[in-house]
């Protein structure tokens, strides 16, 4: 580039009269910018752009709308107010941080969606009531909104996978809780629900069927339809062993009284068994109890069974015994007992009589 200045060239070598020289002539087309020699073009909109480099200086303006200018070790734009640096944080600037191109932000509240209103939280997205991708805000596959329609006032958490519509943001959420703070935890319809420990130990489980199982999420073999079941042993710390339920006359239709008692249970035949593993049983566990198929035949009303698509290993009619009347039978049979001891203490009441006189 020439080392003379405008002003030099114009009064000094192109002054009227004056005959300019190739030097002249040299400086004057150095003082000019070359589009090809310094890398320079304009785009369709006349905006300059440089191929390579741009070094500013300081300015001392005040306010100069638009300008760029380096102070203080700073980049710094104007606003026509004053001067703020750019990646600084000095109205709303980021910054680079480290060497793989990570962008920081660290001067305020960030807002999206928030129009002209100043964002309360440090990262606040405003969205309407989840109708779908256009109201919702997406972490990879993790997908976070409102809920939809009524639920509009619900927060709410779930794959974005599964919200592509306000009935599928209803249905297949994984998390949502009102703004006065009731939780919901759910599972899309068809798909088991379940709370785990250390990331695969399953605590509790919903199956798919909607029953409540402690210790799985799957159907536990033999059930049946029991809406609550325990793959383990079960354990109550109120020191009554039975459960509770309802047993108001007022209930209760074609009441009867049960004949079953000491006859049917001199004819049950407690055994202890070790089980084989079919049919989801417990390989080599020890037990004491009774055949399914031997109690059936004395109390009918306390086995169940149940279909060949209720076990892994197709077993028809498997038996279910449920011990529950067995109390019952054994009222009977202690009452059946206690009128035989009276039959027995009249007659030797009799006997000793008759004998005394």
């Amino acid at each position: 580039m020439s080392n003379q200045t405008r002003d030099f060239l114009k009064n000094s070598y192109f002054k009227n009269g004056d005959r300019p020289d190739q030097g002249a002539f040299g400086d004057l087309i150095d003082s000019c910018l070359n589009k090809a020699t310094d890398g320079l073009d304009l785009d369709a909109d006349g905006t300059l752009m440089l191929s390579r480099g741009l070094r500013l200086g300081d300015s001392a303006v005040p306010n100069i709308a638009g300008g760029l200018r380096f102070n203080g070790g700073q980049l710094q734009v104007n606003n026509g107010a004053g001067w703020s640096n750019v990646g600084g944080g000095e109205g709303g600037g980021f910054a680079a941080v480290g060497a793989a191109g990570a962008i920081s932000y660290s001067a305020g509240r960030v807002g999206i969606n928030t129009g002209a209103a100043e964002p309360a939280a440090r990262l606040e997205v405003v969205l309407g009531p989840n109708t779908g991708p256009a109201e919702q805000a997406r972490f990879g596959n993790a997908m976070v909104g409102s809920g939809g329609a009524a639920f509009s006032s619900f927060a709410l958490f779930g794959h974005q996978a599964l919200g592509a519509n306000v009935g599928a943001v209803n249905s297949s959420y994984a998390l949502r809780q009102s703004n006065t703070g009731a939780v919901n935890l759910n599972a899309a319809t068809g798909q088991v629900l379940s709370l785990r420990q250390g990331g695969n130990s399953v605590r509790l489980g919903i199956t798919t069927n909607g029953n409540v199982v402690v210790g799985s999420e799957s159907e536990l073999a033999g059930s049946g339809a029991a809406v609550f079941q325990v793959a383990g042993g079960a354990f109550k710390n109120d020191g009554n062993g039975a459960w509770a339920f309802t047993s108001d006359a007022r209930v209760k239709d074609d009441v009867r009284d049960l004949d079953a008692g000491l006859a049917e249970l001199r004819r049950v035949r407690p055994i202890r068994y070790r089980y084989n593993g079919l049919a989801g049983t417990r390989a080599g566990q020890q037990g004491v109890g009774v055949l399914g198929q031997e109690i059936e035949e004395i109390l009918p009303e306390t086995v169940e069974r149940l279909p060949t698509d209720s076990n892994a290993d197709g077993m028809e009619d498997l038996r279910v015994f449920n011990p529950s009347a067995l109390t019952f039978v054994l009222i009977n049979a202690v009452k059946q007992l206690a009128d035989k001891v009276d039959a027995l203490e009249h007659a030797l009441a009799q006997a000793r009589s008759q004998a005394a006189r």
